[in-house]
């Protein structure tokens, strides 16, 4: 009986995984677009930086199930990292992630000397 509990519990947990990995995550960028107290070096639009994460999330939110589950979960992760999380970084991990598949395997290299003949004698 235990056993059947926790193979239940087990398929219900996928299913809120899998649920919740198919919307965009909520994040909290308040302290991403907020000035660093005392710091006169770094100067932020908040309200500049505000719109730039609402467009970035809006974006997201149509592009969001195209991109890998893993890689939205790895991008997630690292998007959040620092206690800063941000939309921008969110997408161009994706965005990134996305472009370096679709590199040819070589990535476009060609390896062999110059010196080399390519036709066979």
């Amino acid at each position: 009986m235990t056993r059947l509990r926790a193979a239940i519990a087990a398929v219900a947990a996928t299913f809120v995984t899998a649920a919740s990995a198919a919307d965009v995550p909520k994040l909290d960028v308040s302290k991403t677009c907020r000035p660093i107290a005392g710091d006169v070096t770094l100067q932020i639009d908040s309200e500049r930086c505000f719109k730039s994460e609402q467009a970035a999330r809006d974006e997201l939110k149509k592009e969001w199930a195209s991109f890998p589950a893993a890689n939205r979960g790895l991008c997630t992760q690292t998007a959040t990292m620092g206690g800063m999380p941000s939309y921008v970084a969110l997408i161009t991990c994706l965005e990134m992630k996305r472009d370096v598949a679709r590199l040819p395997a070589d990535g476009g290299l060609n390896t062999r000397p110059s010196s080399l003949s390519t036709t066979k004698k």
